[in-house]
């Protein structure tokens, strides 16, 4: 049966309904495509940003490490003229030893631009601290120290012992550590004393380690020793350093008052107890000098005057770099030979 022209007009012309349940279902599916493309799109641009940044930043740390190794050269030429071959006392007087003022770095196609960081730069001396290597002495027969502990015949050298079991109670810490820390640079496996510590203490720990039965690179080994923690090691790192050899001196010049007084226990509290005194006597040359220093030392002095010296050869620098948002710092170990020449040793980022 035909039906009316009409009625199959309205047919053809009546619009497409979809139930109502499916309507919705449609609706949560683009609503769902639209906060996919959303995110998508989201996750793209953050990438993209960050991946920005990432090289910014890779690219800012590469010019740091190069204004480090300019502030090198800088200090090596401050060395160099503050320690004349004539007179090789190093003190806190020279101009190496002066604070400086942050120093603008500007973009090498426009000196006179704006400046796109800073750079600041300190040199220490590190002959001022107590070196841990010193630990590992070994003396003679005749009483001449001779080299490692372990390396050569000889017995142990009782005063860097000595000396640093008395820096470690003047900052507060227990006077053990010290056979400890020697037990970790000598090259045996016998503890040297009840409170030393070797593989057998090591072995033991979470996760299990040796000992490093080696010279210190860092004195941050300390908190390799069990128990020891940051919290003891930043009361002692102030005083402290690992140099490359185990035979330094401590220069009286350039020594905090703890380190001095770490010297004889008969120091104690002769400079910690009046700072100033030491400061103001530093502004003008070496304080105390070597003479007043043994005089000071008395009945000690022949046993203390073997490990002093007013001259230095090994500094830290320390190289603080500014550059936007990136910051970097680089600590370089330099040694001035007799000749006069500055050679950088150890480059560490971070922490010295």
């Amino acid at each position: 049966m035909k039906l009316p022209h009409d009625r199959r007009r309205l047919i053809r012309r009546a619009p497409l309904r979809l139930p109502r349940r499916q309507q919705g279902v449609a609706l949560i599916i683009a609503l769902i495509l639209v906060a996919l493309a959303t995110i998508l799109a989201t996750k793209l641009s953050y990438d993209g940003w960050l991946e920005r940044r990432r090289t910014t930043a890779v690219i800012a740390s590469e010019q740091a490490f190069y204004f480090g190794l300019g502030a090198e050269a800088l200090a090596a030429d401050a060395l160099t003229q503050s320690i004349s071959s004539g007179n090789s006392m190093v003190t806190l007087a020279q101009p190496w030893a002066q604070p400086t003022q942050p120093l603008p770095l500007t973009p090498e196609s426009n000196p006179e631009g704006e400046p796109i960081g800073t750079l600041q730069a300190s040199l220490e001396d590190m002959q001022g601290r107590f070196n841990l290597n010193n630990l590992a002495h070994v003396i003679s027969t005749g009483g001449q120290v001779v080299g490692q502990a372990g390396g050569t015949q000889g017995s142990q050298d009782p005063q860097p012992l000595e000396q640093f079991q008395r820096l470690l109670v003047s900052v507060g810490l227990e006077a053990k550590w010290a056979g400890i820390a020697r037990d970790w640079i000598d090259a045996d496996d016998v503890p040297g004393n009840p409170d030393g510590a070797e593989d057998a203490i090591y072995s033991s720990q979470t996760p299990p380690y040796r000992t490093g039965n080696w010279p210190m690179t860092s004195p941050s080994e300390l908190m390799n020793m069990p128990g020891f923690g940051a919290d003891r090691y930043r009361k002692i790192a102030p005083y402290v350093t690992a140099l490359p050899f185990a035979n330094s001196k401590i220069n009286i010049c350039t020594a905090p008052a703890l380190v001095l007084e770490s010297l004889a226990e008969s120091l104690n509290g002769e400079y910690s107890n009046n700072p100033q005194v030491l400061v103001a006597g530093r502004k003008t040359g070496c304080f105390p000098d070597q003479q007043t220093f043994t005089n000071i030392l008395g009945k000690n002095a022949g046993a203390v005057t073997p490990y002093i010296a007013t001259t230095s050869t090994y500094f830290t620098l320390t190289t603080r770099v500014t550059l936007g948002t990136t910051e970097f710092t680089l600590y370089s170990l330099l040694w001035r030979t007799p000749g006069g020449k500055v050679t950088p040793l150890l480059r560490t980022f971070g922490t010295p």
